[in-house]
């Protein structure tokens, strides 16, 4: 929308926005209320300040006459931008629908910049409406430099609109072979091919377009001879007469008139129809400054650097037909309802089908599938005869798969966990697939969904829409094997992953806002620094002042106004989809910044709107961290440990994780979920499940957490509403938790079937209808009462799971998550060492930081060994240690973990490779100079190992080192011996514990022989600081003074503005609980300093009592009253949490 520069002197275009007459000369720019319609422009004056530009045969128009603007004028917005144009448009596609709904439009086309990002939102708003929809895009031909960055790319537009759905194909097609031909951002469209797939196929109607169309660039061009006529010509003959239109707009500059009577006349020379748009970019005059502040972000400009380029009114919105009709010839106008009426069609007749998998010969999808469920079946649960339940219940579930016709699905799914079983690769399925059997015999879940009796109806039943939903989470560090199996398997052309829309957060919309109003970056960076990353700013529109940061004003409500919108494209996590035809013809496809990926322009609820059949093949840490794990315990001590073969209710675990020793533990190692780890005092698998839930968004909103608690503690009775009841809250102590709870709920008491309560649990969603809730309620109340229950009662029970809808969590869900639970801790138990450098290994990942993990290790005994150029592996890796310990006496031990050189800063894990390669090559190395030479280290890499310590072992320490490393600059295997710096160096003062502790932190991020606070402790005390330890040995409602550094910082959305803060030093670690007004007060040192002194409150609260009748272990915290912060060159980093 950017690029507007008439040639008018500003004198005259000022008079003219004013709507001042000019001298000597009535005002002829408003519509008169006498004449009727007519099929020419009001003309408001001569082509800029230029001699009018005519055809060589044509004469000059009269005056049109004004004319009056009939009501109910058929009109449909035929050129419109969103914000899915990234930056080039203002309003969302559901605001620009309810705005053309508004306005009485008869259809509304959606021409995002190169895309069809916003499509599925599109016509899901606009088939809620009621009102038709066109699918199109402006196309960016001849672009030679990435859009983001430029005022006005270099590009030539054509504005194309789809035919229907063969049209809509081909369109798809024809950017997908563009963005595979360029890169990021710039697409390689080609004019010759699109006018020739316009003119042959019949499929699009093309629009000459906005001020950088082809039409629009040749009037523009001084030296063409017969004012575009030709250029007309061309494009009308290699496109076809009957798919050319052109098109006229307004934009309040002082040459539209002129401009549209020019058009007017090429249009009667060529015989092309008009047709009149606004080139929308925003729906409502309200949008117009979000508008210009999204063009500066685009541009990298200010707005006082783009203020010749921006519109100068607000003319680029919707407008109804009245309007049209009194800025357009009615022709134009008509058009436009003629056109949109033949183009219109459901954009979910493009969506494609699941293709077919590969079955033996002479069978069918289904037949194939039970052949591999039957033997997956009597492997899991025996016989028919031996387990008649479990039996029955695989053939409902066949049943029901069959007669769906969702085999196929299955089978894909099936066929990733067979390729990654086969190549030793862990993975499982969770989500409410582990509600079903099938899933569980087909090796999918781990999760036996008889033996816990969970609902098939939460997963699959036969009035559900669209396909079941199947995630399956695989090792992180190896899914990259399962993508590209699925992409070789099944056609690069017909598998691609889902989008994730990259949208402004807090910080990034007042950076760039600062931007477009010209503040300096060092200001654009303290304002986003203001910002905290769980703040939110005012609504959009909402005036506002300076905040407690001093972020100005303008800044926080331009801001405002970007915040939520698109940014740009990212992708997701792991969500893939699968076709039977090229995706790139129901979504455009792009290339993904990784190599051998693709990307299709909808992210996930796009996808699942237009019928598209994801598959989610998520990455997860902790699978990685298992597998490293058990890899190294077989590798270190010949032990094959099988995850299902695990001892089952170990109790030792339990014991462990009731005493809140769970760092690491997968989902219950965050400072709530320790918290409560002794209160709750699992003593089963199942108990682990209830805790995954338990501590969630929805159970702490919805109050369920403190009276399950107490029935746990047996503090508080058990009771139900109703007798019906029992059968489905018993196992949860009458609290509900999960969402299948709610379901058997309706079911026992309501007498709903399985498929009637899985349709009440959708209803429930975010998105109520309230008759279809009316509907529901009165089934509910008729079949309770036909079961004998009191309409009050009946009435409750149905409030109760209404409320309860909005925060349950799937039974399924977290008992494939305890199942990980479960894993984790019995590594952690039994095999410390090996556990705690499986994490090491699969970093980033976790709660805690690797200072942390090792910290905790070290605390159980484990021995930590640092970095050695002719010991450490690439990664953490364990070796022999007779001294090291295992944290309990019947746990492994005999292992230390050794850093690995991966870790050190300045080298990573391409140069590790090299000196671990180098050195299993030819043998350790006997000095810094044989190092360099041997790997061709940087500088900095072998600076970056001799600061970490890791030439110890030649003798050297890290000054020494670090002497010898900067003569070897340059070295490498071609280096001739003698020819590099000395290997040897002056006698130097060795390093402190202090220096020693900071050298350490610089390197490697994790100190090895202690913590950092040890070398503090003495200044500590004499400050009269305590540690963690004192906090933890003082009674309830002591005032104390702790030291130690932040490792984290939690502001769950639960806590009513309460901001957590985990303390640690070399005893453990202390929940610091910090009040919203606390906060206020301290706000810059609680958010910056990660060294501090807190003085506060402690608060204790004895956990559930042990199986033998002891107390357990006490949930410590301290409640902030005041935070000093320690000035130490000490300068660990801090994770910060919502």
């Amino acid at each position: 929308m950017t690029g507007f520069n008439p040639r008018t002197p500003w004198s005259e275009l000022e008079r003219r926005l004013s709507d001042r007459p000019p001298p000597e000369q009535a005002r002829t720019d408003q519509p008169s209320t006498d004449e009727p319609g007519t099929d020419l422009p009001v003309s408001v004056g001569s082509w800029g300040t230029r001699p009018a530009r005519r055809l060589p045969d044509e004469t000059p128009h009269d005056k049109a006459p004004a004319h009056r603007v009939p009501a109910g004028t058929p009109y449909a917005e035929l050129h419109a931008h969103s914000d899915f144009s990234f930056l080039d448009g203002a309003s969302e596609p559901e605001e620009l629908v309810e705005t053309a709904v508004a306005a009485g439009l008869t259809g509304l086309a959606l021409t995002d910049h190169n895309g069809l990002y916003g499509a599925p939102r599109f016509a899901s708003a606009a088939a809620e409406a009621g009102l038709s929809t066109v699918f199109g895009a402006e196309l960016s031909i001849g672009l030679t430099e990435h859009i983001p960055g430029q005022v006005d790319p270099d590009a030539e537009h054509l504005l194309v609109l789809a035919r229907g759905v063969d049209g809509y194909r081909r369109l798809s097609a024809a950017i997908t072979t563009a963005n595979m031909r360029g890169e990021k951002n710039r697409p390689v469209f080609h004019a010759e091919e699109l006018l020739e797939e316009t003119r042959t196929s019949g499929a699009w109607q093309l629009l000459t377009g906005c001020r950088k169309g082809p039409l629009a660039r040749a009037l523009d061009d001084p030296d063409d001879p017969d004012g575009g006529l030709t250029a007309l010509r061309n494009l009308r003959d290699a496109a076809g007469r009957d798919n050319l239109a052109v098109e006229l707009t307004r934009h309040g500059l002082p040459d539209d008139d002129e401009r549209i009577r020019h058009l007017t006349e090429l249009a009667e020379r060529t015989g092309l129809p008009l047709v009149a748009t606004n080139a929308v970019h925003y729906a409502t005059r309200a949008r117009h400054r979000d508008a210009q502040v999204r063009a500066a972000v685009r541009s990298r400009r200010s707005l006082d650097a783009m203020a010749g380029w921006l519109p100068p009114t607000a003319s680029a919105r919707i407008h109804t037909g009245e309007e049209m009709l009194a800025r357009f010839p009615r022709a134009a106008v008509a058009q436009s309802a003629r056109i949109a009426a033949e183009a219109a069609f459901s954009l979910r007749a493009a969506a494609p089908r699941l293709p077919t998998t590969p079955i033996p010969p002479g069978h069918t999808e289904a037949e194939h599938l039970r052949s591999l469920v039957f033997p997956g079946a009597l492997h899991r649960y025996g016989s028919r005869e031996t387990a008649p339940q479990a039996w029955a219940q695989v053939d409902r579930e066949l049943d029901t798969i069959e007669s769906m016709g969702f085999c196929g699905y299955f089978l894909i799914v099936w066929d990733i966990a067979r390729f990654c079983r086969e190549r030793d690769i862990f993975c499982q399925g969770r989500g409410s697939a582990a509600n079903s059997a099938v899933c569980y015999v087909l090796g999918i879940t781990a999760v036996d969904a008889v033996r816990f009796g969970l609902l098939f109806d939460r997963f699959l039943t036969p009035d559900r829409e669209g396909y079941p939903d199947i995630d399956v989470d695989i090792e992180s560090d190896r899914r990259e094997e399962v993508i590209q199996y699925v992409y070789d398997h099944y056609g690069r052309d017909r598998a691609a992953q889902v989008a994730n829309v990259i949208t402004y957060r807090a910080k990034s919309a007042v950076r760039d806002a600062a931007s477009a109003l010209g503040y300096a970056p060092g200001q654009q960076d303290a304002f986003s620094k203001g910002i905290r990353r769980w703040s939110s700013l005012p609504a959009a529109g909402e005036p506002v002042g300076d905040n407690e940061d001093g972020v100005p004003g303008p800044v926080l409500t331009a801001a405002a106004g970007l915040l939520g919108t698109p940014r740009h494209l990212g992708i997701h996590s792991g969500g893939m989809i699968l076709a039977d035809r090229p995706i790139g013809e129901v979504v455009p496809i792009e290339p993904a910044t990784m190599e051998g990926r693709t990307v299709v322009q909808w992210d996930k609820d796009d996808c699942a709107a237009m019928d598209l059949v994801k598959f989610d093949l998520l990455g997860l840490g902790m699978l990685t961290a298992l597998h490293e794990s058990i890899d190294l315990i077989a590798r270190h001590t010949g032990e094959r440990i099988d995850r299902a073969a695990l001892p089952q209710e170990d109790p030792a675990v339990f014991d462990m994780l009731c005493a809140a020793d769970a760092v690491g533990v997968f989902q219950v190692e965050s400072r709530a979920q320790i918290g409560t780890l002794p209160r709750l005092a699992p003593r089963s698998f199942y108990d682990l499940a209830v805790q995954v839930a338990l501590i969630r968004p929805g159970p702490i909103q919805g109050g369920s957490v403190h009276p399950y608690i107490r029935r746990r503690q047996q503090k508080e009775e058990v009771t139900y509403l109703h007798p019906l009841l029992r059968s489905s809250l018993e196992k949860t102590l009458g609290v509900p938790l999960f969402q299948e709870q709610l379901m058997q709920m309706a079911m026992d008491v309501g007498g709903f079937s399985g498929a009637d309560a899985d349709e009440l649990r959708r209803a429930m969603g975010s998105r109520r209808s309230e008759t279809r809730m009316r509907l529901l309620s009165e089934r509910f109340l008729t079949g309770a009462a036909a079961r004998g229950v009191d309409e009050e009662i009946a009435v409750a029970i149905f409030d109760k799971i209404a409320a309860f809808a909005n925060y349950g969590f799937p039974e399924s869900h977290a008992i494939s998550f305890a199942n990980l639970v479960y894993d984790s801790a019995w590594l952690k138990r039994h095999h410390h060492a090996a556990f705690t450098a499986g994490l090491l290994r699969a970093q980033p990942m976790g709660f805690y930081s690797p200072q942390s993990l090792i910290a905790d290790a070290r605390r159980h005994g484990v021995g930590i060994r640092p970095v050695d150029v002719n010991a450490s592996q690439v990664l953490a890796d364990l070796e022999a240690d007779p001294a090291s310990g295992g944290g309990w006496p019947d746990a492994a031990g005999g292992l230390a973990i050794r850093v690995g050189l991966a870790s050190v800063r300045d080298v990573g894990k391409d140069a590790a490779e090299v000196v671990v390669a180098a050195r299993s090559d030819d043998g350790p190395f006997a000095s810094v100079g044989e190092v360099a030479q041997r790997t061709g280290l940087s500088t900095r890499a072998l600076e970056g190992l001799a600061t970490a310590g890791a030439f110890a072992s030649l003798g050297l320490d890290r000054r020494e080192a670090l002497w010898v490393a900067g003569g070897q600059a340059g070295a490498s295997p071609a280096t001739l011996p003698g020819t590099s710096g000395p290997e040897t160096a002056p006698a130097l003062p060795g390093m402190d514990a202090f220096e020693t502790t900071l050298a350490e932190l610089w390197a490697t991020g994790v100190t090895v022989d202690g913590y950092p606070t040890e070398v503090l402790r003495e200044a500590l005390r004499t400050r009269g600081y305590g540690s963690t330890r004192d906090a933890w040995d003082v009674h309830d409602g002591t005032r104390v003074t702790v030291a130690g550094i932040v490792t984290h910082r939690q502001r769950p959305s639960t806590a009513d503005g309460i901001t957590f803060f985990n303390l640690e030093d070399e005893f453990g670690m202390l929940n610091v609980v910090c009040t919203r007004g606390l906060m206020q007060r301290h706000r810059r040192i609680a958010l910056t300093k990660n060294v501090l002194a807190v003085t506060g409150l402690i608060q204790r609260a004895d956990g559930a009592l042990r199986p033998d009748g002891a107390p357990g272990a006490a949930v410590v915290s301290l409640y902030a009253h005041r935070l000093t912060p320690i000035a130490t060159d000490i300068a660990p980093r801090a994770r910060d949490f919502q």
